[in-house]
């Protein structure tokens, strides 16, 4: 059953914000009390959430274990009209990361260090969501409704399939979606995931330098050349070849240095 979501409006965000930093403590708190406590304001919105819905809580933080795959699916059907560029809202992220959601995201990511200001650096990484690396990357929420959309554009892949790249490896969501070049793009972003998995397919494995050239060839070509303008299957035919050489350079280092 869906209902209407009201949100945390821009003063409460930052207030909230400002709260965090000096007692990052406070996430252990519902977002009624948190409201009660610091005057806090809710606004109605255009979003609609199915309350029935739970995210599944991690049974630990392997690929295998954390239940991120099964989480991208269940946020999109929780927010099912929910839009891409409603999506950028951080109004919405963080009003679930200390209400609906506040039981999976202290969960999912738990603070093990007792220093205070790394644990309020914590908090503010994964329950707000500033910027597009905020929402794509790090918010404990945002993070998994973007990797589902982009997960459900990406043609000839199936959604478990680009769940299996994108979290196979942080290192390698981390460079495709800190560059503005793919990570402001979904064109790019797909074009990038299909060549990826081809390129796995065919028995050559992630290399973390040979990755990261790569992506920062992506990010140069990005910034003479509108990508983002480009269909999927040029984006494909221009930055194969790239990729190619990026990891055949590596490759043949790796021989001379053995």
């Amino acid at each position: 059953m869906s209902e209407a979501l009201e949100v945390l409006n821009t003063e409460s965000i930052q207030k909230l914000r400002r709260v965090v930093l000096a007692t990052p403590e406070v996430i252990e708190e519902s977002l009624d009390e948190l409201a009660d406590k610091h005057s806090l304001s809710f606004v109605p919105s255009v979003y609609t959430i199915n309350i029935e819905l739970e995210l599944l809580l991690p049974n630990g933080f392997s690929q295998e274990l954390n239940n991120d795959s099964a989480n991208c699916s269940r946020i999109l059907d929780a927010l099912p009209n929910l839009t891409a560029a409603n999506a950028t809202d951080e109004r919405l992220w963080v009003t679930l990361a200390f209400g609906s959601y506040s039981k999976y995201i202290r969960e999912r990511w738990p603070f093990r260090d007792s220093k205070e200001d790394k644990l309020s650096k914590h908090v503010l990484n994964h329950w707000f969501a500033t910027g597009v690396r905020g929402r794509m990357r790090d918010n404990g929420i945002s993070r998994l409704w973007w990797m589902g959309f982009i997960a459900k554009k990406v043609p000839g892949m199936s959604l478990q399939q680009v769940y299996e790249v994108l979290y196979g490896n942080s290192d390698y969501r981390s460079n495709l979606l800190d560059r503005n070049s793919s990570g402001n793009s979904l064109n790019v972003l797909s074009a990038v995931l299909i060549i990826s998995q081809k390129a796995f397919d065919s028995g050559i494995p992630y290399k973390r330098q040979s990755w990261r050239d790569f992506m920062m060839e992506v990010n140069f070509i990005g910034g003479r050349r509108n990508l983002a303008a480009m269909t999927q299957d040029s984006l494909i035919e221009l930055l194969s070849p790239v990729y190619t050489k990026a990891y055949h350079k590596n490759s043949v280092e790796d021989l001379n240095n053995n």
